[in-house]
């Protein structure tokens, strides 16, 4: 999740590993985020912030924004059913799991929702169609796969890691608008095809940085540097691919273009059926202020969940005599905002909607309240978890004696509830316009559109003119004048010995200042007083794009990590508690015969001696002396050797 951070210099802008910024194309990213990005935010108390104007987070503390209940549960006509689950900590589960409906799977961490669903449901599918490709989950049987179309697992993983996928790409509409350009007179005057205006192949992009708009420069004992292409300027294309213009644009100005701007711009041209199409969806689900050209690393997992949805649903007028799909879901919700998790119930009752069916992993309430179905495992985590509580709708749910989930949900879905809402899936909650802070006695947050170090006429001003960081920076982190990533040259103070929540929508900036700013720079700051042969064996992080960080202490990054270890990670080697285990055992522990088990002592030789002659007047005695330590394969050669010095007796693998 880390991001690497740009080094500017002599108007340079620095690429890095969720953007791409160059001198020119930085410019353009700003604006791009300037005009579309959701981004403005408040910081003080929770208290202080209920009080905030045009803040979406106050909305949603205050009960004056909620996500609404639905105004009827769906019911299903069959099911798939799991018979006999024992993987890890499951009980010999039984369960249903009905098909065509919304099914949100709660309990407790550790519960076994997770093994139920991803390894005994998922896998056994897979397994079902023969494309499995890891082991399934121990069960009896799961019946019922024939009743359902495609398997799709959705998480927040990234869609790339390389800057070379953008959303026009993944749509798979590049195609038609390179098929635009190719047939335009200039471009067939000039012979080019549709290969042409490929940036990732063909002959029209730029041959200096070929496509990517930008040059690696890599330092021996520093971060690699990355730089504006002087050849292109960041335009990625040759300089006679970019006269080519499709209605007044080239190339390079349509990959410009937001979604909400491409959709009237190729509905214009007649291309509403092949183009502006899956565009619309983008826009529908909250994507349109993304750039058709921006690279699908520079999203948030909220943004890349929401992407990998899109194609579905654009297929979902199109599914009439087919099989609904099953989409499985793993804590979707993680890192969040409540309108983005509003967002995300409306799409899943999209799906639901076209014929398909949604099984949820999930631990949010407001999620668990406009489910269909909910399937409760527990009671308890661990070995006192694996068993199926509750079964049912909601309501059904809230009634069950031994269910957590369901104590939470009878709050939550009590008739006085400030949270429940009468209303069912309406228009997307969203706020317009610039928020306006008022002015408290310690201003924390200043979003300053100016050039750093200028007055907005342009005279000089004295560096720090923010009171309420300069009064508090010996009890704060001060950061001033952060433009990373999407960041509108921001500066905020952020208390020290104190537990900080960063919030706001998917994609406005929050990871970026907790990891791209905050412990970036304190990883680097810490490697920098290495040596530099130590430090060439650490991954280098850049230097972020801000101004001046001021009071950083040392910085420690936990991520909640998706991706499971291998079956030789447990929880002591993870925690690195092993290697102090094996010393313990290693310096402390007693050795016991395996076969007597009798513990192991030191003798002396006089103490042996003596052992054996009481041992001897009890009988004959072997006194065996070892031969071959540590040596594998055959030893005839010491077998004979034995025999003719009178031994008449081996003892070869544990036998004589």
């Amino acid at each position: 999740m880390l991001g690497s951070a740009p080094v500017s210099g002599a108007g340079d802008v620095v690429p890095t590993s969720r953007t791409l910024r160059t001198a020119a194309a930085a410019r353009s990213a700003r604006a791009s985020r300037k005009s579309s990005s959701r981004q403005d935010a408040a910081t003080s108390t929770r208290d202080v912030c209920a009080t905030q104007a045009n803040s979406l987070t106050r909305d949603y503390l205050t009960g004056k924004k909620s996500i609404p209940l639905p105004k009827k549960r769906r019911i299903s006509s069959s099911a798939l059913k799991i018979k006999g689950a024992t993987e890890h900590n499951l009980k010999n589960v039984d369960v249903e799991i009905p098909l065509g409906v919304f099914t949100c799977v709660t309990g407790v961490s550790g519960s076994g929702k997770s093994t139920l669903i991803h390894e005994v449901l998922y896998q056994n599918l897979l397994r079902a169609r023969g494309t499995g490709s890891e082991e399934a989950g121990a069960c009896k049987s799961v019946t019922g796969t024939h009743r359902v179309g495609e398997i799709v697992m959705v998480d927040q993983a990234s869609l790339s890691r390389t800057p070379r996928s953008t959303p026009i790409l993944y749509l798979g509409v590049y195609d038609r608008v390179r098929e635009l350009f190719a047939g335009l007179p200039e471009a067939m005057a000039q012979g080019l095809t549709a290969s042409a205006f490929s940036f990732n192949s063909g002959s029209g992009r730029c041959e200096r940085c070929g496509g990517t708009g930008f040059e690696k420069i890599e330092m021996q004992f520093l971060s690699d540097l990355y730089v504006r292409c002087a050849e292109c300027e960041g335009r990625r294309f040759q300089p006679h691919v970019l006269k080519v213009k499709l209605e007044g644009r080239s190339i390079h100005e349509v990959l410009e273009l937001t979604v909400s701007e491409a959709i009237k711009f190729f509905t214009a041209l007649g291309e509403a059926g092949t183009i502006a199409r899956p565009l619309l969806v983008l826009e529908e689900v909250g994507l349109g202020y993304l750039r058709l050209g921006q690279p699908l690393n520079t999203l948030s997992g909220g943004e890349s969940q929401r992407l990998k949805l899109v194609r579905h649903l654009t297929d979902g007028a199109d599914r009439e005599g087919k099989q609904g799909d099953i989409f499985i879901f793993d804590e979707p919700t993680t890192g969040l905002h409540f309108d983005d998790i509003a967002m995300l119930v409306r799409l899943f009752q999209r799906l639901v909607e076209a014929g398909n069916s949604l099984v949820v992993v999930e631990h949010n309430l407001e999620v668990m309240k406009c489910a269909d179905w909910i399937i409760d495992l527990g009671p308890e985590g661990g070995e006192e978890g694996g068993r199926v509580v509750a079964s049912g709708t909601p309501e059904e749910v809230t009634r069950g004696e031994n269910s957590h989930t369901g104590r939470y949900l009878r709050e939550l879905l009590s008739p006085g509830s400030a949270r429940a809402s009468r209303a069912v899936f309406g228009a997307s909650p969203k706020t317009s316009g610039r928020y306006v802070l008022p002015e408290f006695d310690e201003p924390t947050l200043r979003v300053a559109e100016e050039p750093p170090g200028q007055r907005s006429n342009g005279t000089p001003k004295a560096f720090g003119a923010l009171p309420g960081i300069r009064a508090t920076r010996n009890r704060s982190i001060a950061i001033h004048g952060a433009r990373e990533h999407n960041l509108k040259n921001i500066s905020l103070a952020i208390p020290r010995d104190k537990m900080v929540v960063i919030t706001g929508l998917s994609g406005s900036g929050k990871s970026t200042i907790a990891f791209d700013l905050l412990f970036a720079e304190g990883q680097r700051r810490f490697l920098d007083s290495m040596s530099p042969y130590a430090r060439q064996f650490v991954e280098q992080l850049e230097k972020p794009d801000v101004d001046l960080i001021e009071g950083l202490p040392p910085t420690v990054a936990i991520e909640q990590r998706v991706a499971r270890g291998g079956g030789k990670s447990t929880v002591a080697t993870v925690t690195e508690v092993y290697h102090f285990l094996r010393l313990l055992f290693a310096k402390t522990g007693t050795q016991f015969c395996p076969d007597c088990d009798l513990p192991v002592e030191k003798q002396s030789l006089a103490a042996i001696v003596s052992l054996v002659e009481t041992a001897a007047r009890r009988g004959p005695l072997k006194v065996l002396a070892p031969l071959v330590k540590a040596r594998k394969g055959f030893h005839t050669e010491v077998a004979r050797w034995a025999e003719r010095q009178g031994f008449d007796t081996l003892y070869v693998d544990r036998q004589l």
